[in-house]
């Protein structure tokens, strides 16, 4: 039963590993240059209140 479940569970993953999305360079650059933005404008109005 053991021999078996080693190849089930190989292929398994094998197979949920192949299905991860690609990730898009440009969305991924896109979302980093916003949270940059966001965070700098915090980082502004906590220095700016001491």
């Amino acid at each position: 039963m053991h021999i078996l479940l080693i190849p089930v569970g190989f292929i398994l993953w094998y197979l949920a590993y192949e299905a991860k999305p690609i990730i898009n360079e440009e969305v991924t650059l896109n979302w980093e240059e916003k949270n940059t933005i966001k965070r700098n404008k915090l980082l502004n109005i906590i220095n700016e209140s001491f």
